[in-house]
């Protein structure tokens, strides 16, 4: 296969990036509640510009105790050529006590003002644009303007100081006794690397099986006990009855055992990793970051001694890292953006093959180059089993560009069999990572679903359709809505090939899909001349959980009588358990639902993490 011309990807330089697939945790969006952070508020001490506070005093006093070195400014990466809208950010004051991330989004919209960035402090908000004209615009447009019966207030902001050099620098300039004095306190030999690996990925390794399913489940109590006192108060006519339920099952209700996993090793089956250099050996290394660069640092550690890999993955790992240190090429540097290797991710299935996206930072490379390196992975990945390869160039950030990756070689999917079926798999779809867990988990919800062939799904937060097509043969039809444009066009091609025909996947926003997915709902029915049918709502939302309006929405359908919650960080969906849970209110009209069984499946041994479900029903107490 011919390759293509090189496609860059972009991005915004930030202090302390870390990149991966996932949003910038810095970034808000519609479906977020609104996260109130308790950074200290910096001072602007008066001055009527946000410049950084490296002054000439400053330097002063750094040559003078000894950390004057450049290397220390935590302001250096704004002076890069890099785009980064920390050079041109303001901070909003005066906002109401309660307001949503979404609502205040729509709000300065409506005054055509579109912030590149918005981070949510206590009190305040910080929003960065792509240009000084820009963020002149909008402060001129904010000024007096009232939101929510508050005048707000705006000032210039200070640009956020490189997490790295701030702990460096405060390292540097540290009481020396009391380092030495820090340094006598430590006890033992330091941890080794490989060790502190395991310590972050799988904090339970040393743990056995029984015990950790033991904790899981002790956890999953907690949880439900919490929810049982948020409910309560949420559903205050509803104090009776799960004061009944708590008596027999010690929260709102039954807590069956956690399922356990059917393989404790080798059962991961897409990771992502990053070039960086080992410490300990100083070589480059393909592996997992000991810590954040938030946290100051960024070295790479060794995991060819995980036991989650599967051997594919760890064999390729090894593949791609020689190759790596063979190129001559340096991994890329965060704190200086130096560097070529970024990081790999790979995908493996239960046939033992390999998806892997390689990606880069092209720095000054031509063309022809980048096109030499893509030749060279190439011929690695065919030497070594890989069905598809994709390259991705991530460079400087330009405004309105976004490319997608760039198919190298092989097939454009990974095919995984699952539940009797066949998926196709694309690079960044999401797909549980468990793969024989995962059948478990789908067995199980077909269980406790109780569907029958006069029962239609409404599968939220469908993914690549993998729960949805798991039970198409056991209803009437599936209706699922995804945000991800290619993971729906994934489930659309995954029903076609196993000759599923009774399904409907639409692209969209849930809040905005689930009434336009119940109404067609209805119309099929009624073409079809059927009156009644049931519904069951399956509900796989990202980590956050829903958006309010979803749940509004959900509670508002009055067919849809039994909700299947999963997820896979219950503390972080309670507010989405507790909005489905609520006393019935202008906002949240329709039954409230209430928790009627709880269980969940260990998808992740070796981790504090498993898959929870929860069922709900309408209240209706007899």
């Amino acid at each position: 296969m011919e390759v293509q011309d090189v496609v860059f990807k972009i991005e915004e330089v930030e202090p302390g990036e870390n990149i991966v697939t996932e949003p910038d945790s810095d970034g808000i969006s519609e479906n977020q509640t609104v996260p109130i952070a308790t950074t200290e508020k910096p001072e602007m001490d008066g001055k009527s510009t946000a410049e950084p506070e490296s002054s000439n005093q400053e330097e002063q006093e750094n040559s003078e105790n000894g950390s004057g070195d450049k290397n220390l400014d935590p302001y250096a990466y704004l002076k890069r050529p890099e785009f980064s809208s920390e050079n041109f950010k303001i901070e909003i004051m005066n906002l109401p006590k309660y307001y949503g991330a979404g609502h205040l989004k729509k709000f300065l919209q409506k005054q055509e003002i579109n912030a590149n960035k918005m981070k949510l402090m206590k009190g305040y908000v910080f929003a960065s644009f792509r240009s000084e004209s820009e963020r002149d615009i909008a402060m001129e447009k904010l000024k007096g303007v009232t939101y929510k019966g508050n005048t707000l207030d705006v000032k210039l902001a200070k640009p956020m100081q490189d997490p790295l050099i701030k702990k460096r620098k405060a390292e540097a300039e540290a009481d020396p006794e009391r380092q030495k004095k820090a340094k006598k306190e430590l006890k033992g030999e330091p941890i080794p690397i490989a060790e502190q690996i395991t310590r972050k990925t799988v904090p339970f390794a040393g743990k056995t099986y029984s015990e950790q399913l033991t904790l899981k489940h002790q956890d999953m109590m907690t949880v439900l006990k919490k929810l049982t006192k948020e409910v309560r108060n949420a559903h205050q006519q509803a104090g009776h009855f799960i004061q009944k339920k708590k008596v027999a099952h010690g929260a709102i209700c039954e807590l069956a055992e956690i399922i356990p996993s059917p393989v404790s090793e080798k059962y991961r089956n897409k990771c992502e990793f990053t070039v960086g250099v080992n410490p300990e050996t100083d070589e480059l290394t393909l592996g997992f970051r000991v810590s954040t660069y938030k946290e100051g640092s960024y070295a790479v550690g060794p995991v060819s001694h995980l036991a989650f890999i599967s051997d594919a993955m760890r064999e390729i790992v090894g593949v791609f890292e020689a190759h790596f240190r063979a190129s001559g090429r340096k991994p890329y540097n965060p704190e200086d953006h130096s560097g070529f290797w970024r990081q790999v991710l790979v995908r493996t299935n239960l046939a033992g093959e390999v998806l892997a996206v390689v990606q880069v930072h092209p720095q000054n490379l031509s063309v022809e180059e980048l096109e030499s390196v893509k030749n060279d992975l190439k011929k690695v990945a065919e030497a070594n089993k890989v069905v598809s390869l994709y390259f991705e160039a991530v460079g400087p950030k330009k405004p309105g560009e976004d490319p997608p990756l760039e198919h190298v070689m092989g097939s454009t999917h990974l095919v995984e069999k699952l539940c009797g079926l066949e998926f196709s798999i694309s690079p960044l779809a999401f797909f549980q990572v468990n793969t024989l867990a995962a059948e478990v988990l789908f067995n199980k919800i077909a269980e406790i679903a109780e569907i029958d062939s006069n029962t239609n799904i409404l599968d939220v937060c469908c993914g690549t359709g993998t729960i949805g097509l798991s039970l198409a043969k056991k209803c009437r039809r599936v209706y699922g809505v995804e945000l991800v444009e290619s993971a729906v066009e994934d489930a659309k091609k995954n029903a076609e090939k196993n000759g599923i025909t009774n399904c409907v996947f639409i692209a969209g926003k849930a809040e905005d899909e689930v009434n336009n997915l119940l109404d067609t709902m209805k119309k099929i029915d009624a073409e079809e001349g059927i009156e009644g049918s049931k519904i069951v709502a399956i509900l796989d939302p990202p980590r956050a959980g829903l958006h309010r309006k979803c749940c509004q929405l959900l509670r508002s359908a009055e067919r849809i009588e039994r909700l299947i919650y999963i997820s896979c960080n219950a503390q972080a969906a309670m507010k989405s358990f507790i909005d489905l849970c609520r006393a019935q209110s202008n906002a949240y009209a329709g039954i409230p639902f209430i928790p009627v069984k709880a269980m969940a499946v260990d998808l992740f041994p070796d981790t504090p993490h498993c898959e929870f479900i929860l069922v709900l029903e309408r209240y209706r107490p007899t």
